[in-house]
């Protein structure tokens, strides 16, 4: 209601029928208002989003499935130029983690936004109250990304499979989730100027994205088409 009032057109994303039938109602009268009726975690960019131009997300995003509607939102085409989003605060310290504690999120979506978080969220401000604090984030699209668009769901796989076994070494970590030699994933660590011996954890995400594409050059990227 308040970006509405603001002048901005605003796109209303919403699954649930209660308030597409209840509150959400009275503002499909106005003529800045455009309401979808559907899933964020299914739908298209292009189907949520005029993706023509330049936009901006504002969200407060489902526990269960709000790293994923990120992802596919911020990792996709023509991602919105910043996105602020409310999340479990577990959640955000895994996106907004320092190099040395870098989780999965945080090397995915951090190759094409930079993450930031702004200010926490207690209990006390929900009615009923959920039993965990929450954590509002900035990010802001990089462009160009780290990765190309078209190769986010192989760059996520890729960094899953390098966090297969976190408290490992990185070449012991990655070779057992390509399935691979752990020679050869030696050999590659080297090339790109990494540790074998340094955990998934200590990576940066720009050693992440050349670690990915040099994978990529030598073939290890057909080892497991993507289904993200």
């Amino acid at each position: 209601r308040s970006l509405s009032e603001s002048g901005v057109f605003v796109t209303a994303i919403e699954i649930d029928d209660k308030l597409i039938f209840g509150p959400l109602l009275e503002l499909r009268e106005k003529s800045n208002v455009e309401i979808v009726h559907g899933d964020a975690l299914t739908l298209p960019n292009s189907e949520m989003f005029d993706t023509r131009g330049s936009y901006k997300l504002v969200a407060n995003l489902p526990y269960n499935v709000g790293t994923r509607i990120l992802r596919n939102i911020v990792c996709g085409p023509n991602p919105p130029d910043l996105s602020v989003v409310m999340l479990q605060r577990e959640v955000s310290r895994n996106l907004t983690s320092a190099d040395g504690k870098m989780g999965i999120l945080g090397a995915v979506i951090g190759a094409f936004a930079a993450i930031k978080q702004i200010f926490l969220v207690k209990p006390s401000s929900f009615r009923p109250p959920p039993k965990v604090m929450s954590s509002v984030i900035k990010l802001e699209a990089l462009r160009p990304s780290k990765v190309s668009a078209s190769y986010s769901s192989l760059y996520f796989d890729f960094v899953v499979k390098g966090f297969s076994s976190p408290r490992k070494q990185i070449h012991n970590s990655l070779s057992a989730g390509l399935v691979a030699n752990s020679d050869r994933v030696k050999s590659t660590l080297l090339k790109c100027d990494i540790d074998p011996e340094r955990r998934p954890q200590t990576l940066t995400v720009n050693e992440w994205v050349d670690l990915f594409c040099v994978a990529c050059e030598e073939g290890y990227i057909e080892q497991f088409p993507s289904d993200k």
